[in-house]
């Protein structure tokens, strides 16, 4: 059997076992155990090719069938083996550089990006079929949790009345697929983050090193960001592929925006990066917005090539 395939069985293991652990950890290290579960599927796809990743997904998938049930195959395998293994794919495709017969024109970064947040925008329909074919199921769940929540900062005894806590319950189940959507992409992109860099140290890494604050979107991105977010306000069926794609597009010029300032940063102003981290961490609900307009602004206006990058290859 291929070392590639022996590694990626073995990663697949560890992802299921840190999915497990996550699903009865406590409270503190949920949220880590979560964060990484995709690394060691994402560390073998890039490290030993997209047929690795698929092996990952097979055996990760598997076993948790076996400990859990069988409809967590499906959602393992949607939310973690099939974008794993896209990524693994889309990071290794190339193509002989035009400028030099020697090297290659590796697919872009922001195009990889585009398409994990397509994905992304897609996942939340995609995982319908397994919660009965509707997020009205998770009503009860949503109320419990808000009211929960709002304990925390009510006087003791109170509780929220019932027509606010049905508001709230409402505008948390419209707004819960581009929730769910802007996490996975992050989540997403923060792993592969990480395991580009994992596989880079060890000698694995079969391919030139993206300039990541060179990262573009297609500029169609943003007219299309405009489409969904006019399909959300359309309620049914077509509001919920509406608001799942702007939750996706949303984090996705969110990464933009935090490249646009390394990109700055890098030629003019250091201290820049500093700033916008700082802001996305202690104001995160109004900072994030001009975080978001600018990788809009850059993908639609192209200001990157503007002050002298090279276009990106299509």
């Amino acid at each position: 059997m291929p070392t590639g395939i022996i590694i990626g069985l073995g990663s697949g293991l560890v992802s299921a076992l840190l999915f497990y652990s996550a699903a009865r950890g406590g409270p503190v290290l949920r949220p880590i155990l979560l964060f990484l579960i995709p690394l060691p599927s994402l560390v073998a796809g890039l490290g030993w090719g997209w047929l690795a990743a698929v092996a990952a997904a097979v055996s990760g998938a598997i076993v948790l069938g076996v400990i859990v049930g069988g409809t967590i195959i499906v959602g393992y395998l949607l939310a973690l083996g099939v974008p794993v293994a896209l990524a693994a794919y889309l990071a290794y495709l190339s193509r002989p550089d035009p400028a030099n017969a020697e090297a290659r024109e590796w697919y872009p970064a922001g195009r990889l990006m585009a398409g994990m947040a397509m994905y992304a925008g897609a996942l939340p329909v995609m995982l319908l079929p397994l919660i009965g074919g509707s997020y009205e199921s998770l009503r009860p769940i949503m109320g419990e949790v808000l009211q929960q929540f709002a304990k925390r900062w009510l006087p003791p005894g109170e509780s929220l009345p019932e027509q606010a806590l049905a508001e709230q319950t409402e505008w948390a189940l419209f707004l819960l697929p581009a929730g769910f959507a802007f996490q996975w992409l992050v989540m997403c992109a923060l792993n592969l983050y990480l395991a580009g860099r994992i596989v880079l140290a060890s000698g694995h890494l079969g391919r030139d090193w993206p300039d990541l604050t060179a990262l573009t979107y297609p500029p169609g991105m943003g007219v299309l960001l405009g489409l969904v977010v006019l399909a959300a306000a359309a309620g049914g069926s077509i509001g919920l592929v509406g608001v799942s794609f702007t939750g996706a597009l949303v984090g996705a010029y969110l990464l933009g925006g935090l490249a646009l300032a390394h990109f700055i940063a890098r030629r003019r102003a250091p201290w820049l990066v500093w700033l916008v981290y700082l802001g996305l961490f202690f104001l995160w609900p109004f900072f994030m917005p001009l975080v978001v307009l600018a990788g809009l602004l850059e993908s639609i206006f192209q200001l990157k090539q503007r002050a002298g990058l090279s276009p990106p290859s299509t």
